[in-house]
């Protein structure tokens, strides 16, 4: 890469921090960013100190003297976790806007969801082992690694004495991160499997079923979407409002 190749990309970074690249300047920086590993930890470091700002952290009444460094680094990581995690969070969902927006078209114009996201309440620190390898397999999948990611699943699966809210929670994370690398025929096996699970949750039940609807509108399933986009509605939780606005574009 040469200086003034360097510059530039450094100059957007600082740019994209503060909100001032369009649309195609995003997509073009983030297409940089995807084949410059170097790049990218500079923007989470950027990313990072910024939330760390934002925060309070770097005012006087901490009475904190903070040394910078890339974080990377094993002396001081612990101290950043949280800002780190918080701006990983960002830019993991930013590669995965970019990777599904540049790699899929909406099927007759209707625009299933762009990404399924992990939700999880408790810091990385109380996370249980079983948490980690869902996290890490979002993780793993946002870089563009389903190996891995697919990898971690197994893992989870395989520890003992798994409850069945467990198991269905690996389910959805399985096809939530098949949907979010673009194999959608393998999420729509996976979300249809959970949907058909005697006695789930009706939060799961709602969560597959809108996830299968947006997966089949992907693979040009116009009708089987409609009607499952329709028991969405009949469900009326969390996802009837975007369900409702999906099935007047029909």
């Amino acid at each position: 890469m040469t200086t003034n190749n360097t510059n530039n990309i450094t100059d957007n970074i600082h740019e994209f921090l503060d909100g001032n690249l369009s649309d195609s300047e995003k997509d073009h920086l983030w297409s940089k960013l995807l084949g410059s590993p170097d790049d990218l930890d500079y923007l989470t470091t950027l990313a990072t100190l910024k939330k760390m700002g934002q925060d309070g952290a770097f005012n006087s009444e901490s009475k904190k003297t903070f040394t910078i460094f890339r974080l990377g680094s094993r002396s001081g990581i612990n101290a950043f976790k949280p800002y780190l995690a918080a701006a990983s969070a960002l830019i993991i969902g930013m590669l995965i806007l970019f990777n599904i927006f540049t790699s899929s078209d909406s099927a007759n114009g209707i625009s299933p969801i762009a990404m399924i996201e992990y939700e999880i309440e408790r810091s990385a620190e109380d996370l249980s082992l079983f948490e980690n390898h869902l996290q890490r397999a979002f993780t793993y999948s946002a870089a563009g690694d389903l190996d891995k990611a697919l990898n971690q699943l197994e893992l989870a699966s395989a520890m003992d004495d798994l409850s069945e809210y467990q198991k269905v929670d690996l389910l959805m994370v399985e096809g939530a991160v098949l949907y979010n690398s673009g194999e959608f025929s393998n999420a729509l096996d996976v979300f249809d499997s959970v949907t058909t699970i005697e006695n789930i949750d009706f939060q799961n039940l709602e969560k597959s079923t809108w996830y299968l609807a947006n997966t089949q509108i992907h693979l040009g399933m116009m009708n089987e979407a409609e009607e499952n986009i329709k028991k969405v509605i009949e469900l009326d939780g969390a996802f009837s409002r975007m369900a409702k606005q999906t099935l007047a574009n029909f």
